[in-house]
């Protein structure tokens, strides 16, 4: 097998062929490859598209090296190729797509190349091609404004600052949705996706019951609302439960359908994976099973908890059950007591009356030396690691309450690490074992 990484050549992009060439050497397979640096907006698809007409026989893998837009642009390159595969290393903080497959490893080239391949569908828009998310109206708008942004160099939260800017500009939107036939809304909308995956926004489950590979579209319209209830609506559709809240089903129609029309009198934005396209119409069709995906290897562990009131003891139970734990009784002593330290501080301290969830899994590096547990919250923002340390030479009298747990697991693990990512608090400790 070849493999060609399709990689971003902007200038803001630079670590990702670096770190790439880094992965690929790690690796030590002499794999056969070659990278590609972009030159441009559309440069990959010609480059992908290219490619395959004049080399139908190759066997190849495209690796798209970056977020949902390189990954786009991979795609619309390789429809029509039905021998070829598509690969994604995850680079940045939108990953939309990857959250479809939770329990695989997008980050790692190795875990690529045990993978197994699954056969996806991809949505056809006029001449374009989506493999994710189209969003139209709101959404769209948001796109379009966080878009902005990043090119004038505002990348940090332009997402967010998007949603701020479209919220006083876009809510009543003069679009036509038609499903298989059916209105979806009469002459205005707020926002609808069209959804083969189910994540937009970095951080929007737009889509909760969507299916890569099922041969269907989501179809989901909000009609416009006053802001006090958009508002109100905007942390359900957050966390993808509007289709199961009763208030918010009555703003919204919601249907599977295989082919969509989008109709404006104005000439209007909508986006395909993250990209802004502009027209009066737009034609919307599924490609059932059009792009073999390969799926990385699992993460070793990886389950969610929820609620987690009173589940302490099972949440520790389960990270100690994993095989990537050492059978070394000294290691599994420290790491039991570090474990039990940071999953009580979730449990007991994240969400008032311990009605959220937690996420936790390990991984053992390839080489079996290194351990890592990972702690997932979508609770109160807290970084444990920034509380100084206690001065354990006082007594415990005199010691400040607090803070004694998280030390404790700094001593008895190599590296401890906090970030808040995508509205989560992450928590991550690393322990050798080998």
């Amino acid at each position: 097998m070849h493999y060609i990484f399709i990689i971003n050549a902007r200038s803001d992009k630079a670590t990702i062929a670096a770190d790439v060439e880094r992965q690929i050497q790690e690796s030590k397979l002499g794999l056969d490859y070659e990278i590609y640096l972009t030159r441009g907006i559309g440069d990959g698809t010609r480059f992908v598209k290219i490619y395959c007409d004049l080399h139908p026989n190759a066997k190849v893998c495209f690796v798209a090296c970056g977020g949902t837009g390189t990954l786009n642009e991979v795609v619309s390159g390789m429809v029509g190729s039905h021998d070829k595969q598509l690969a994604l290393l995850a680079y940045g903080s939108t990953n939309d797509f990857t959250k479809c497959f939770p329990d695989r490893d997008f980050t790692s080239l190795k875990k690529l190349l045990t993978g197994e391949p699954i056969a996806v569908d991809v949505m056809k828009v006029n001449d374009s091609y989506a493999i994710n998310v189209i969003n139209i109206g709101f959404d769209a708008m948001v796109a379009s404004f966080a878009n902005q942004f990043i090119e004038a160099g505002r990348v940090k939260n332009a997402f967010r600052k998007g949603i701020v800017k479209a919220i006083f500009t876009s809510r009543n939107n003069r679009i036509r949705v038609v499903a298989d036939g059916e209105r979806m809304n009469r002459r205005r909308l707020l926002l609808c996706t069209v959804s083969n995956g189910r994540y937009c926004g970095g951080e929007f489950l737009c889509a909760p019951r969507a299916e890569l590979d099922d041969g269907w579209m989501e179809v989901c319209s909000f009609r416009p609302m006053l802001l006090l209830d958009f508002l109100r609506i905007l942390p359900v559709y957050r966390d993808g439960k509007h289709l199961d809240t009763s208030w918010a089903r009555k703003r919204l129609r919601y249907k599977r359908a295989r082919h969509v029309e989008v109709i404006s009198g104005d000439l209007v934005d909508i986006s395909l994976d993250g990209e802004i396209f502009s027209s009066h119409t737009f034609q919307i069709d599924l490609l059932p099973k059009e792009v073999n995906l390969i799926l990385p290897s699992l993460i070793t562990m990886k389950k969610r908890f929820e609620p987690i009131i009173d589940k302490c003891g099972a949440i520790i139970e389960y990270l100690m059950s994993s095989p990537d734990i050492p059978k070394d009784e000294s290691l599994q002593f420290k790491i039991r007591l570090s474990i039990e330290e940071a999953v009580e501080n979730v449990v007991r301290y994240a969400y008032e009356g311990g009605m959220g969830w937690i996420e936790v899994g390990t991984e053992l590096d390839p080489e079996g030396v290194m351990l890592t547990i990972v702690l997932r919250d979508a609770g109160v923002p807290f970084n444990p690691l920034d509380k100084p340390d206690p001065d354990v030479s006082l007594s415990a009298e005199e010691r400040q309450i607090g803070g004694l747990g998280i030390f404790l697991c700094k001593q008895l693990m190599d590296r401890i690490e906090y970030k808040y990512e995508d509205g989560c608090n992450v928590l991550t400790m690393s322990k050798k074992v080998a």
